[in-house]
């Protein structure tokens, strides 16, 4: 296994080169060879086969216990870590999330750059999203393996979820103050919409109990689309990356040149801003924005619980609009909204049918 054979691989040849000039020994060469053979499925067939005779596997069993290619194989790993290069290669997650066979030579590439972030990933960049609090996780929801997946999937998932609510409560925030001041744009935005008098004096959630059932249709489908946009994987794929459970980043929202449509602005960052920021730039904002998304949460759940319940929140008593409905509404099987629900479940069919 350890010799030249002739049709070795042009990266098999440029690492016994290496290995022949002293650059590197025998355990970092071994090291080499197995990031790229994991990138050659012909070749691991290869080496099932000879792994299958006596003598390949007693040769095998003879290198890893020898104690000199132990010490040089963990000197190869620390180095790999010390440099910052990325050890996920060493992981099967690494490969699930970048096997895309039938994706182009393009998007093959890009895959390879994917990572699946580990738990202790997760507790570093909590320190730099937030040193005074660090790492904050009583549930222990981020040691979990949800719905049989791997640890790192599930923290994808979590990361994902955190981003993605984030963004929703800042838009929700920023409604919810809009609302409960009575601003509103100078024209109607859709004919289904009655009149802005409609909806004077009553505070935010009010407004949208007192939206007519196919204003919320339109609403809630659109964003049913881009739910479904978001999930793809034909659609990911051709924006070069993956699911954020398999190697994508999490956050990550698709382009929409795929639609046979032209639309003429992406939803995230549709003019543009980020494209000549560096990768470091990119993820710095990223945790302003988690933070910002946090602290968003916190206030949409803050506004309308002093709605619902005046006094709940001290620091907004009297200042916000009290509201007497049943904000779960929606999510309630036993609420008078059922039949709204119903029907819009039914058009939704229709409408992807």
């Amino acid at each position: 296994m350890g010799q030249t054979i002739q049709g070795a691989r042009d990266w098999e040849m440029e690492n016994i080169l290496r290995h022949r000039a002293g650059e590197l020994n025998d355990g970092q060469l071994g090291m080499a060879n197995l990031e790229n053979a994991m990138h050659d499925p012909s070749l691991l067939s290869e080496v099932a086969k000879e792994l299958r005779t006596p003598e390949t596997s007693a040769e095998l069993i003879k290198v890893l216990a020898n104690p000199r290619f132990q010490d040089q194989a963990k000197h190869a790993f620390e180095q790999m870590q010390a440099t910052g290069m990325s050890t996920d290669f060493l992981k099967l997650e690494y490969y699930a999330a970048n096997s895309v066979t039938h994706s182009s030579p393009q998007a093959r590439m890009r895959h390879a750059d994917a990572r699946m972030e580990t738990l202790d990933d997760l507790k570093k960049l909590a320190v730099d999203q937030n040193p005074v609090v660090g790492y904050f996780d009583p549930l222990k929801l981020a040691e979990g393996e949800f719905w049989g997946q791997s640890n790192e999937a599930t923290i994808g998932f979590l990361r994902h979820a955190e981003i993605k609510h984030g963004r929703v409560a800042m838009a929700g925030f920023v409604g919810y103050c809009l609302h409960e001041n009575g601003i509103h744009w100078p024209w109607k935005l859709s004919t289904s919409l009655p009149d802005y008098s409609s909806f004077q004096g009553l505070s935010a959630p009010a407004v949208w109990d007192a939206t007519p059932q196919a204003a919320r249709l339109q609403i809630l489908i659109i964003i049913g689309f881009f739910e479904f946009w978001s999930e793809s994987r034909y659609v990911l794929e051709q924006d070069g990356t993956s699911h954020y459970m398999r190697g994508g980043k999490p956050g990550y929202f698709p382009t929409f040149k795929e639609i046979p449509h032209p639309v003429p602005l992406n939803l995230f960052d549709p003019f543009g801003f980020t494209k000549k920021l560096s990768e470091e730039q990119k993820a710095r904002k990223l945790n302003i924005e988690i933070n910002n998304g946090r602290l968003a949460m916190l206030g949409l759940m803050s506004l309308i619980s002093e709605a619902r319940v005046p006094g709940a929140v001290p620091a907004l008593a009297g200042k916000i609009k009290p509201y007497d409905g049943e904000v779960m509404a929606p999510f309630s099987a036993a609420d008078a909204n059922l039949p709204f629900v119903s029907d819009m479940l039914e058009t939704g069919k229709s409408f992807f049918n």
